[in-house]
């Protein structure tokens, strides 16, 4: 059955660093329709060395770049990233550094935007965005979803996720053995 209603995230750098990383962009660009972010992570995309990928989206009309906020967004934004960077397991303590993530929450508030889940790895950001019932998925969840979806199998969601490993991305070992043989297993269960 084809899908009639557009498939709309929200993100901020984690998810679309590493979709770029591992060379999985293909599996945002079927599961989404469109991406929108806050202007502040294009700084991000740059010292990762994504601005041109990311601009590349942008101009395709995949990624949509949000700086249009109102000054109640912009201070509920700042009271949003000191929460993030006050959690016991923020290393960064600097609010200042966590306004892109709380400026994604931000957009996930906004009711005409129809976001259906917001894109983020990162802990504190997403223990936050739980508190205020912003649904969200981390980019291993995307290939869990896809692997699901039968877009990609077990062994691709492993090349993925040690491949953002190798890259820097802090994803343990213990959870990407644990995320391949889940998928094993129940790839192997519905197989005819």
């Amino acid at each position: 059955m084809k899908r009639t209603t557009p498939r709309i995230a929200i993100s901020n750098t984690g998810p679309l660093i590493s979709a770029l990383q591992s060379n999985r962009m293909n599996i945002l660009l079927q599961l989404y329709d469109q991406i929108h972010i806050p202007a502040d992570e294009i700084r991000e995309y740059r010292k990762h060395g994504a601005d041109l990928e990311i601009r590349r989206l942008i101009e395709a009309g995949f990624i949509v770049v949000h700086q249009d906020f109102v000054p109640e967004e912009n201070e509920a934004a700042k009271a949003i990233a000191s929460e993030i960077a006050n959690r016991p397991i923020t290393r960064d303590k600097n609010p200042e550094h966590h306004l892109p993530e709380a400026f994604a929450i931000i957009l996930m508030q906004r009711g005409d935007l129809g976001a259906v889940e917001l894109l983020m790895d990162e802990l504190a950001a997403r223990d936050v965005a739980r508190q205020r019932r912003v649904p969200f998925i981390g980019f291993p969840g995307i290939l869990i979803r896809a692997c699901w979806q039968r877009i990609i199998d077990p062994e691709d969601v492993l090349a993925a996720l040690v491949e953002c490993q190798r890259q820097g991305t802090h994803y343990s070992n213990k959870l990407i053995n644990e995320i391949y043989e889940s998928l094993k297993v129940s790839s192997s269960r519905k197989r005819p």
